[in-house]
C-alpha cells in the first residue's frame, strides 16, 4: 500500500509532476534520451534508418486548483546508427535521395495539466480525471503516460510535395518511467529521479523527403532524468553549445502563452520546399 492514492487525480498529478520535473518552479530538470529510428513500409520488416539523441530542459509552475504549467525546451540530433556520429548529410535508403537532417529544436513546448483535464474530441469538449497508471512492484514504481493524436497537417502537400506526409498527421507517444517508490512518496523531495523509455510512432520527417509515400517511422529510445547537466554526453553537449546554446535554459514562467513550437512549424520557418 502506497502513501499516495494514485486513484486520486490531484495526488496522481502531483506525483507525476514531481517525476517529470521539479515541484519548485525556480528549479529545472534535464532529461536525456537516445536510441534509433525505424521505418515501416508495407509488409517489409522494420528497417533501421538512423540514430537520435537529445535532451529536454523543463520547468514546472504550480497554479491554483492543483494545476501545473509545464514549460519545456527540447533538442535532438540525428546520427549514424552504427557509429553514433551526428549527421550533416544522409542518403535515404528508401528512395536514394540525398538529405540534410534537421535537428529537433523546439524552443517552446508547454501544457497545463489539471486534476480534471478538458480536451476536444471531434468537436465535443469532454472532461476526464488525470489518472495515468502507476504500477508498484516491491521498491519500484512504474509510470506510463501516453499521448495519441491526429490533426490536420500544417504542412500542406500542395505547397510541400516532398516534405509533407499528407493532409493528416497521426502520432502516438508512449513514455514509460521507473522510479523508487520511497522517493516518489517522500514529501521532503520536490523532484524524483527516473529511468525509462520513449516510443514515438509518426509520419516521415520533412527532411527525409518521403512526401506522401506509404509507411511510417518509429522512435525507440531510452531516457533518463539527469542529476546534473554534467551527465550529458560530450558530443551532445558540444553540438548544443555550438549550434543552439539557448537550449540549456528552460522557458521562464513569464513565457506562458507563447505559441508552441513543433518540428513541422520549425521546418517551415527555416526551409523552402524542395522541388
Amino acid at each position: 500500500m502506497s502513501k499516495i492514492d494514485f486513484r486520486d487525480p490531484a495526488q496522481n498529478l502531483r506525483a507525476f509532476v514531481k517525476l517529470l520535473g521539479d515541484l519548485d518552479p525556480d528549479k529545472v530538470a534535464y532529461s536525456w534520451f537516445g536510441g534509433h529510428i525505424f521505418a515501416y513500409v508495407g509488409n517489409r520488416p522494420a528497417q533501421m534508418l538512423c540514430g537520435v539523441e537529445g535532451f529536454g530542459v523543463l520547468r514546472c509552475d504550480p497554479q491554483p486548483g492543483d494545476k501545473y504549467r509545464i514549460l519545456n525546451r527540447e533538442i535532438a540530433f540525428y546520427s549514424n546508427p552504427f557509429t553514433g556520429q551526428y549527421l550533416d548529410h544522409w542518403k535515404n535508403p528508401l528512395n536514394g535521395t540525398d538529405c540534410e537532417p534537421q535537428p529537433i529544436h523546439n524552443h517552446y513546448v508547454a501544457a497545463e495539466l489539471s486534476p480534471v483535464m478538458k480536451m476536444d474530441f471531434e468537436g465535443t469538449l469532454r472532461e476526464f480525471p488525470f489518472t495515468p497508471p502507476w504500477t508498484i512492484l516491491g521498491e519500484d514504481v512504474f509510470q506510463v503516460f501516453e499521448v495519441h493524436t491526429a490533426y490536420p497537417s500544417p504542412m500542406k502537400p500542395q505547397d510541400w510535395p516532398r516534405e509533407s506526409p499528407g493532409e493528416l498527421i497521426r502520432i502516438s507517444e508512449i513514455f514509460q518511467r521507473t522510479a523508487k517508490l520511497a522517493d516518489v512518496e517522500d514529501a521532503s523531495r520536490t523532484s524524483t529521479h527516473y529511468t525509462g523509455t520513449w516510443t514515438r510512432i509518426g509520419p516521415w520527417l520533412p527532411w527525409m523527403l518521403m512526401g506522401q509515400a506509404e509507411g511510417h517511422i518509429m522512435y525507440r529510445t531510452f531516457m533518463k532524468k539527469l542529476y546534473s547537466i554534467d551527465e550529458l554526453p560530450a558530443q551532445l553537449r558540444a553540438a548544443t553549445e555550438k549550434r543552439y546554446p539557448e537550449f540549456f535554459a528552460a522557458p521562464q514562467r513569464s513565457d506562458w502563452g507563447t505559441p508552441n513550437d513543433s518540428s513541422w512549424g520549425t521546418y517551415m520557418k527555416e526551409n523552402r520546399p524542395r522541388r
